[in-house]
């Protein structure tokens, strides 16, 4: 007979390793006192089962049921439906009312009627090692996984601690998203950053391949390798580099299948050069090329007065246009941008680019039928329980203009076909890795209730909301 429970009851099993929480077929939960050692058999495993033992994978089966699906495909939602998981994937999901004996065979029932369950999010934009500091990056990393994000897309930093954390976040043996990371490429002179300096200590300035300095003399087919060989999911293109460079890194990167992401002006580079690749980040940017077209070098400060410019302007509508037709994704990033208002309490010296202009902006584009992800490039405060992902979603449509249906697929699908990994994540679709997320209210009526995550499935493991307690942040000392 199947095991039938609640959500309540399947949150208390959250916790642990995933093979912890069943035995191999056949074998039972027993547990071997040293004096019956000498005559316990040897646990004998397939192949298939051993290697899931050894990379703690999840391998049982469990049937979620009775949940309105949102497939993160723009379809409607469905009411009553099942999903039935087997160790790390989706291997069926059909109306709650056809689940026959093949379906549930051995499998553990669990009961999610009245929830909500999406594919689990993704914020596109974080930096958890510019200044490598493992306890910070992994108190982010819980926050968000118990919150409901499963991947997160990191915009370069040390590749090697986030190359240990990521074998960590896929082997369970941390509670954290699924990491995808950039190896970085630049002008020699951004590397006089101090960033870079604490992102590559133990090589020189530049020469971490995760950290490359270029120049029209680099082999850049060499130089796009290298990255890759660093376990990173893209390329980063940074700044201080000319456009036919650019352009010349954008068309490497395709060539060798390796997803592209710039910022959306590089510096002497112009907006356009950038067009082609995967993703640009930082919407304001085309705004500041408008008023400072003449800008040769990465650098946030003395930015030109905003007075006077709106999303209706010649070369914001001309630039918008030209990245729609390119099929270009735009992490626009609004976090990153202060209300005017607060800009104007400040009484900053220099002017800085307001959310207002940056989400008018993102409007156009969306309206011009860019695909548009969810990063943050800002995290929450450190006694907030839940990260900066959910505001996010929330200015992407109050500001934005994206519906509930959109944000959701910003921070579902279209992330994932940023990461090139679509085929893996992103959707609810059989075949597909099984991160889901299950929220308590209808979060097409309100993007805001997905802050009312219940329960968060990553590779197949559970993780209970309710066993999210949450601690400050550890303070972190960032340059």
């Amino acid at each position: 007979m199947n095991k039938f429970t609640t959500i309540a009851a399947a949150l208390a099993l959250s916790a642990g390793a995933a093979w912890a929480q069943q035995s191999a077929p056949g074998q039972s939960n027993q547990v071997i006192q040293p004096d019956q050692a000498s005559q316990a058999k040897p646990e004998l495993l397939t192949p298939e089962q051993q290697l899931a033992k050894l990379t703690n994978r999840a391998t049982a089966k469990v049937v979620y049921r009775g949940a309105t699906l949102i497939a993160g495909n723009g379809q409607p939602a469905r009411a009553d439906m099942a999903i039935v998981v087997d160790g790390e994937r989706i291997a069926a999901i059909v109306p709650a009312a056809q689940l026959d004996a093949a379906l549930t065979k051995g499998a553990e029932m669990v009961d999610v009627g009245s929830s909500y369950v999406l594919p689990g999010l993704i914020d596109s934009h974080v930096h958890y090692a510019t200044h490598p500091d493992r306890a910070y990056a992994e108190a982010e990393l819980k926050r968000d996984l118990y919150a409901g994000i499963t991947g997160v897309r990191d915009m370069a930093g040390d590749a090697r601690l986030l190359g240990d954390l990521s074998r960590a976040a896929m082997i369970n043996e941390l509670a954290a998203p699924d990491i995808f990371y950039a190896s970085l490429v630049a002008g020699p002179s951004f590397f006089q950053d101090p960033r870079t300096v604490t992102s590559s200590l133990g090589m020189g300035p530049g020469q971490a391949p995760w950290m490359y300095a270029v120049t029209d003399k680099t082999d850049i087919a060499l130089a796009v390798a290298q990255a890759r060989g660093t376990g990173a999911t893209g390329l980063k293109i940074y700044a201080n580099l000319p456009g036919p460079l650019v352009r010349k890194l954008v068309a490497e990167a395709k060539r060798q299948h390796f997803p592209v992401w710039t910022h959306m002006q590089v510096y002497p580079a112009t907006p356009y050069d950038s067009l082609g690749a995967t993703t640009v980040s930082h919407v304001c940017m085309i705004a500041r090329y408008v008023r400072e077209p003449n800008k040769v070098q990465y650098g946030h400060r003395d930015e030109p007065s905003y007075e006077g410019l709106d999303a209706n302007d010649a070369g914001i509508r001309r630039y918008v246009a030209a990245l729609a037709k390119s099929g270009t994704i735009l992490d626009a990033t609004l976090s990153v941008y202060q209300p005017a208002a607060e800009i104007a309490e400040k009484k900053a010296a220099h002017p800085h680019c307001a959310r207002e202009l940056a989400a008018a902006i993102t409007r156009a584009a969306h309206a011009a039928g860019v695909t548009i992800i969810a990063g943050t490039d800002e995290n929450a405060t450190a006694d907030d329980p839940l990260p900066q992902l959910f505001r996010e979603l929330d200015m992407l449509v109050h500001d934005g203009g994206l519906s509930p249906q959109e944000a959701i697929a910003a921070a579902t699908s279209n992330a994932a076909r940023a990461l090139g990994k679509d085929k893996e994540f992103g959707t609810l679709e059989v075949g597909k890795l099984a991160n889901l997320v299950f929220v308590k209210n209808d979060p097409l009526q309100d993007v805001a209730n997905l802050r009312s995550v219940m329960l968060t499935v990553k590779r197949g493991v559970r993780y209970a909301r309710e066993d999210y307690h949450h601690a400050p942040i550890p303070v972190h000392d960032d340059i």
